[in-house]
C-alpha cells in the first residue's frame, strides 16, 4: 500500500507557565475534536488520527531526517484520547535502531485534565505490552480508537493518569511507521522508550519539564523494553531525571519464551517475535525459509489484525508448518540473534522492581526471577513482587496497583529498600 507523504512539520519550543500550557493543551484539544467531527461527517482528503497509519502522511518520516539528537520531536498533532481525562498529542521522533543508526518512531503522550500543583509533573515513560505487527495495531493510533486493550481492558493507563502523572508512550520501531516491528529487540526497544519520554518534555503545550521526574514502566512485551530502558539510561540518555522503573513479566530469554509459546494455545505471539527478529536482523531471511502456507500467515500478520485477533485466529500455530527444514531453535543464526535480546547484561542505575504472577502461561514465572537475579548480582537495588497465583492477563490488572504505589514512593523520594539477597 502507497503510503502518503508528509511536509516536514516544524516544532517550536518553548518554555511556558503550566496555566499557560494547560491553556494551549485545552485549545489543541477543542481543535482535535473539530478534526474527529470532519472525519466522522464525511470530509475528504485530510488524514486524521482516525486514519489508517498506512493511509496516514503523519506516520511516514521525512527524508532526510531532521538534525539533532535521538529524542529530538520531529512533529505533533492533538487528538481525543477516546474515554481518557486527558489531553492527547500523537508525536513523531527520532531514535536509534539497534545497529546505532537514526530512525523515526511515533508516539503518544497524554497529560491529565487536573492540575499538578507539586513542582514538575511525573511523567510515565510507558512501554506498552505487544499490540502486532499491523501499523494499524500502533498504539497512538489506537488510543484515538479507543480500542488499545492496556485501556479498554486493564485500565493501566486510566489509572496511571488518576495518578496525576503524564505519560510518554512509544510505539516502538515499525508501528505505524514503515517496516515491520521490531518485537523483542531489547536495545531498539529500550532505546524508543527513552526518547519518546525527551520527546515529550519538547511539546508545545503539554507543560512538561525537562527536569521532570521520570519513571520508566511497561507489562510483558513492555516488561523487556523497560528492562532494556533502565539498562540503557545511564549511557544513552543521562539527562533524564529518572526515579525507577518497574517491569512487569517481560521475557529474560526470548528463546524461552518462543519456545513457551510455539505450537501452544498462544502460538499466535511466534510469528510476531520472528518478523521482529527479522526485521532487526535482515540476514536471518525469514522469507526464504517460509512455506507457502507461513507466506500467507505473515501477510495475514502484516494486514490489519492486532494482538487479540491473531491469538485467537492461530491457536496451537508451530513453526513446523512456518517455515522448511530445521525448527527455529534448531537453527543456530536465530538462537545467536535471540541471545543478543537477553535482559540482565546491565543493570539499572535507579531503584528496581520486578514483578509477576505464579501460574503465567505466556511469560513463566521463572523468566522474572532471573532477571531479579541478573540485576542483584550487577548490585543493582531491586525488589520484587509475586502477584499471586496468577496467569498473564490477571497479572497485568492485579500488578498494575503494586507498581504504582511503588512509583509514587520513588516520586516521593521515599528510599528503596532492596530485596537483593
Amino acid at each position: 500500500m502507497t503510503r502518503r507523504t508528509a511536509s516536514p512539520l516544524r516544532t517550536r519550543v518553548t518554555s511556558r507557565a503550566p496555566g499557560m500550557a494547560l491553556a494551549r493543551g485545552a485549545a489543541r484539544a477543542v481543535l482535535a475534536i473539530a478534526m474527529a467531527l470532519c472525519v466522522l461527517a464525511g470530509a475528504p482528503a485530510l488524514a486524521s488520527p482516525l486514519d489508517d497509519p498506512r493511509n496516514d502522511a503523519f506516520y511516514t518520516p521525512p527524508q532526510p531526517l531532521p538534525s539533532g539528537p535521538h529524542g529530538t520531536l520531529i512533529r505533533s498533532r492533538p487528538f481525543i484520547p477516546v474515554g481518557l481525562l486527558a489531553y492527547g498529542w500523537q508525536i513523531m521522533y527520532k531514535s536509534t535502531d539497534v545497529n546505532g543508526l537514526p530512525i523515526a518512531i511515533t508516539g503518544t503522550v497524554l497529560v491529565p485534565f487536573t492540575p499538578w500543583l507539586l513542582g514538575p509533573r511525573p511523567v510515565i515513560a510507558w512501554a506498552p505490552g505487544t499490540q502486532g505487527q499491523a501499523d494499524n495495531c500502533a498504539p497512538s493510533h489506537q488510543y484515538a480508537l479507543g480500542s488499545e486493550y492496556e485501556a479498554t481492558i486493564a485500565g493501566a493507563t486510566p489509572a496511571t493518569l488518576a495518578r496525576g502523572w503524564a505519560i510518554a508512550m512509544t510505539d516502538y520501531q515499525g508501528l505505524g511507521t514503515p517496516g515491520d516491528h521490531t518485537w523483542g529487540i531489547g536495545k531498539a526497544e529500550g532505546q524508543a522508550v527513552l526518547d519518546a519520554a525527551l520527546a515529550a518534555q519538547q511539546l508545545s503545550g503539554a507543560g512538561l519539564s525537562a527536569n521532570a521526574p521520570v519513571g520508566i514502566m511497561g507489562y510483558s512485551q513492555g516488561g523487556h523494553a523497560a528492562a532494556f530502558a533502565a539498562e540503557l539510561q545511564p549511557a544513552y540518555a543521562p539527562g533524564l531525571n529518572v526515579r525507577g522503573v518497574a517491569a512487569g513479566a517481560g521475557p529474560f530469554s526470548i528463546a524461552d519464551v518462543y519456545a513457551n509459546v510455539n505450537g501452544g494455545p498462544f502460538g499466535g505471539v511466534g510469528p510476531i517475535a520472528l518478523m521482529g527478529l527479522n526485521a532487526a536482523y535482515p540476514e536471518l531471511g525469514l522469507s526464504s525459509i517460509l512455506t507457502p502456507y507461513g507466506q500467507s500467515v505473515i501477510a495475514d500478520f502484516r494486514g490489519t489484525k492486532c494482538l487479540l485477533d491473531v491469538t485467537a485466529s492461530y491457536p496451537f500455530l508451530s513453526d513446523s508448518v512456518l517455515v522448511q527444514g530445521p525448527a527455529i531453535l534448531n537453527r543456530a543464526d536465530w538462537l545467536a540473534r535471540m541471545a543478543q535480546n537477553q535482559s540482565g547484561n546491565g543493570v539499572p542505575a535507579v531503584p528496581a522492581l520486578v514483578y509477576a504472577g505464579t501460574l503465567d502461561e505466556i511469560i513463566p514465572f521463572g523468566q522474572n526471577q532471573k532477571l531479579f537475579a541478573a540485576w542483584c548480582a550487577r548490585g543493582g537495588n531491586v525488589a520484587f513482587r509475586t502477584i499471586g497465583a496468577t496467569e498473564h492477563a490477571t497479572g497485568l490488572l492485579l500488578g498494575l496497583p503494586v507498581a504504582l504505589d511503588w512509583m509514587t514512593q520513588r516520586f516521593g523520594s521515599v528510599p528503596a529498600v532492596s530485596e537483593c539477597p
